[in-house]
């Protein structure tokens, strides 16, 4: 049955798209170079089958290879296939068939340069065959391919985010997250001892470790799925709670094995994405990342320019490092002369041994004992703090500085029976390495990182379920994406998550439009009445 025509309009947008990425161009080039073979010319290019891929994906539709053939020769007009290159025809079966052998061998060729993997797929092979096929691959081999795969995905991201405005914003904060990729393939068989169709996948596990099927009790772990996981990076509003000038998009993103280096993953977006011209900025990550590697992930984020908004596991809290009698308590640096109720605030909270009224008290009256910061980080990472006792408006008393004594409406502390250099100096220099796992610019528990720290969360979790949506790009649906292999779910994973970028900008451009309409209707709306109020009303 022949379908309904494409609009031309649609189809010079998405060709434009792809042109402006550049992706096309340089592939074209990568698989003349790898497969210079006689015989008859190919006639379907990469931008034909890259805009038909993109044009189901802004469509709502599964990103099949029959689909696409579909598009190709079926759905455009004569101009848009002439602007294509785009032919021949489809009149009966037959010829259906010979046209999807060229969207596939031209799809394949595709991956064939962006594979990272030598695994052999779409086989369920047993353990014997699958050892025999596999291509042994070079780390470097590997990093080359890896490199060339998020390179064509951060090419088409920002062509996608072009679409808004032509060159970044300079002011900017994101959100960090992974999400899982569900793979049309069944996982391999203990059982059987068969291997899986789709071998660049793991076990994705929605508790605990990614790749633990079983708890520390040899209980299976429950929500268990074949899956790639997804880094993504997505912009958010600067100032929490204002309607941002830039839409929440996603700049960045890496596929790998669920629970494999997530820090050194994420240092990957993060790196391409300062390529590309985005400008560091604050950055919200889940408690998965505070338990990285500081030298895979916390070190190198803060040396690109980009401060940590982070949380904490149970066994972070309170103390975390000491430093030359400077002690760090939830990423921040104190006195050591900080009461023992305010360390463990937030312990106590977790615990529900105090609610939170009690918490933010205690949180804000932290604020006295905190070092004053003299001056850095520096370009190597140091930083320089001075006793909250000096200083010509002292935060504190302390016997150790006089003239802190003389300050009245303070609280006074009790210094040390030794005293360290913190209070023997007039400043002291703290090492980037020191604690680098928890440190963070804002204070956490106050109300500056709870806003900050919503907001990013808040907007990377509500893009995994944007872009999981089924009625629209449907990420979480594999059998919408049956092509097996990293390569070829990476090209589309991109091309999905560039239509969800496109559904952002058309909807933020309608909110700018209507603006001080919306900024109204948000200081009309009532706040919700307590039952206390009601009744006394």
């Amino acid at each position: 049955m022949r379908r309904s025509l494409i609009d031309d309009e649609e189809v010079t947008h998405c060709r434009a798209l792809v042109e402006h990425s550049g992706v096309a161009q340089w592939l074209e080039h990568e698989i003349a170079a790898r497969y210079r073979r006689p015989g008859r010319p190919r006639t379907l290019s990469v931008v034909a089958l890259l805009t038909a891929l993109l044009l189901l994906a802004t469509d709502d539709r599964a990103l099949h290879l029959s689909a696409a053939t579909e598009v190709l020769f079926w759905r455009l007009s004569d101009e848009a296939r002439a602007t294509l290159g785009v032919t021949g025809d489809v009149c009966d079966e037959r010829s259906f068939l010979a046209r999807y052998r060229q969207v596939r061998y031209i799809f394949h060729s595709v991956t064939s340069v962006l594979d990272p993997s030598g695994l052999p797929k779409n086989h369920r092979l047993s353990l014997e065959e699958f050892a025999q096929r596999c291509v042994t691959m070079s780390d470097e081999e590997v990093g080359r391919a890896r490199g060339r795969l998020e390179a064509f995905t951060g090419a088409m991201l920002l062509a996608s985010v072009r679409e808004c405005h032509d060159e970044p914003p300079r002011t900017l904060a994101y959100g960090l997250d992974a999400t899982p990729v569900p793979l049309f393939s069944r996982g391999p068989s203990k059982r059987s001892r068969l291997c899986a169709t789709d071998p660049d996948g793991g076990w994705y596990v929605r508790e605990g470790d990614h790749r633990e099927r079983e708890d520390h009790t040899g209980r299976r772990r429950s929500r268990v799925a074949w899956a790639l996981e997804a880094t993504l990076l997505t912009t958010a509003s600067p100032e929490p709670g204002t309607l941002a000038s830039f839409p929440n998009l996603v700049v960045g993103l890496a596929l790998d094995r669920p629970g494999i280096d997530p820090g050194g993953t994420a240092l990957r977006v993060l790196s391409d994405a300062c390529s590309r011209g985005f400008a560091p900025g604050p950055l919200g990550v889940d408690r998965a990342y505070s338990g990285a590697f500081a030298t895979n992930f916390h070190l190198p984020a803060r040396a690109m320019g980009y401060e940590l908004v982070i949380d904490y596991r149970v066994d972070q809290l309170g103390r975390q490092a000491n430093s030359q009698g400077a002690v760090l308590v939830e990423g921040a640096w104190y006195c050591p002369g900080m009461p023992e109720v305010l360390v463990e605030a937030t312990r106590d909270l977790r615990a529900g041994a105090i609610d939170a009224d009690i918490y933010q008290q205690r949180i804000a009256a932290r604020r006295a004992y905190a070092l004053r910061r003299k001056s850095g980080p520096d370009a190597d990472g140091y930083e320089r703090f001075m006793c909250p006792a000096q200083g010509e408006r002292p935060k504190v008393r302390c016997q150790l500085r006089p003239s802190s004594l003389e300050t009245l409406g303070t609280r006074t502390v009790s210094p040390p029976a030794t005293p360290p250099l913190l209070c023997s100096q007039h400043a002291i220099t703290i090492a980037p390495d020191v604690a680098a796992r928890c440190a963070q610019s804002f204070a956490y528990g106050s109300e500056e990182w709870s806003r900050h720290y919503a907001t990013l969360r808040n907007t990377i979790e509500g893009w995994n379920g944007f872009v999981k949506d089924p009625a629209h790009e449907a990420l979480a649906l594999p059998a919408r994406r049956r092509v097996r292999g990293i390569a070829a779910q990476g090209v589309f994973v991109t091309l999905l998550i560039v239509a969800a970028n496109l559904r952002k900008i058309d909807t933020h451009h309608r909110q700018m439009a209507n603006r001080d309409e919306i900024e109204a209707r948000k200081r009309a709306r009532r706040r919700r009445v307590s039952l206390t109020d009601y009744l006394a009303s």
